[in-house]
This record gives structure tokens, sequence and C-alpha cells, in this order.
């Protein structure tokens, strides 16, 4: 998608009976992707824990991954529960 000036995109305008033009703008907000040592920070891994691979190969490693602190808590109820 092409976005415009700095982001903005203009849409259609309108007129009513009193002859006033009216406009709307979007700002459209600007994504960009996670670097692989984000992933790893939000999978609770430490930083470049899979550092001197392909990125494309760290991407699919992080997203196949268990999240450390979910089965850290799940862990650490199961314990409690059987205590």
């Amino acid at each position: 998608m092409k976005l415009g000036f700095r982001g903005v995109v203009p849409t259609l305008n309108r007129m009513d009976n009193s002859a006033e033009a009216f406009a709307t703008v979007l700002i459209m907000p600007i994504v960009r992707r996670l670097t692989p040592k984000e992933c790893e920070r939000l999978q609770g891994f430490p930083d470049d824990w899979t550092a001197g691979q392909a990125d494309s190969n760290r991407y699919k490693q992080m997203g196949n991954a268990v999240a450390v602190p979910v089965v850290s808590w799940i862990v650490k109820r199961m314990v409690e529960a059987g205590e």
C-alpha cells in the first residue's frame, strides 16, 4: 500500500448545501518489523540467544518457541498445587 506524504492519506472530499467543503485526513501509523533481538526478549530469552544465524531462522525459532516466563509461571503453579 502506497501512503501519501509522511503517512498522511487524504480521502474524498464532500460538500453539503452550504457550499462548505469537508475533507477527512487519515494518518496511517508506520509499522515496522520487530528485530530478532526484540522477538527473543518477548519470548523471555536472553539477547542474541540465536545470534550467528540467518534472521529468517531466528524469526522461525522465536515463532515456534514457548515463552519462558509463561512456562515458568505454569510450572510454579503446578508445584504449589502439588504441595
